[in-house]
């Protein structure tokens, strides 16, 4: 009789689905990633001031990170304008002088950044930054000329970028695109 009582408990346990041994609920699904998808552009955030109001002293740009896969760019109030390009190799120009810039990569993607003060430097941190991740290899500043920001990143294959955007933060992650 015991028997039967057990073999009926473990069939009942097994329809029912695999039970969490600490509180005895089914264990939870794992959630499928989401599907990243390419950002062409994207408005200035309502904080994002107008230039002419637009500090002369700070650097809108507050820094530039670059890991994995990711460009982190943070503002000190608000995100700009911004246009992400993807292009097909990662050799660039500086704005205004067009001096070459080899970036590590076999294809480029260009971002774009507007609405800045054109009589200041608007970024001043590192010219370069290598990354890890398997697509973005490098970034590099190229450009910061009347009132707009390019930035150029290095990537191993045709790529573009996924645009996350917070209160003073531009996030691009960078995803293979079918180019």
């Amino acid at each position: 009789m015991r028997r039967i009582t057990l073999t009926l408990a473990v069939m009942l346990m097994c329809a029912c689905g695999a039970a969490n041994s600490a509180n005895g609920l089914p264990a939870p699904a794992t959630a499928s990633p989401v599907a990243l998808t390419c950002t062409a552009s994207g408005a200035a955030s309502p904080l994002w001031p107008a230039v002419p109001s637009a500090s002369a002293t700070t650097p809108a740009i507050v820094s530039a990170a670059a890991d994995g896969d990711t460009l982190k760019l943070t503002f000190a109030s608000g995100t700009p304008q911004f246009v992400v390009v993807p292009v097909g190799s990662a050799h660039f120009t500086v704005d205004p002088s067009g001096r070459p810039v080899d970036l590590a990569g076999a294809s480029g993607v260009r971002i774009v950044l507007r609405g800045f003060r054109g009589d200041v430097s608007n970024y001043i941190g590192p010219a370069r930054l290598a990354s890890s991740g398997p697509i973005l290899l490098e970034t590099g500043a190229i450009g910061d000329f009347e009132g707009v920001v390019s930035f150029g990143a290095g990537v191993s294959r045709p790529a573009c970028a996924n645009v996350t955007a917070s209160s003073s933060t531009l996030t691009f992650q960078f995803i293979a695109s079918g180019n």
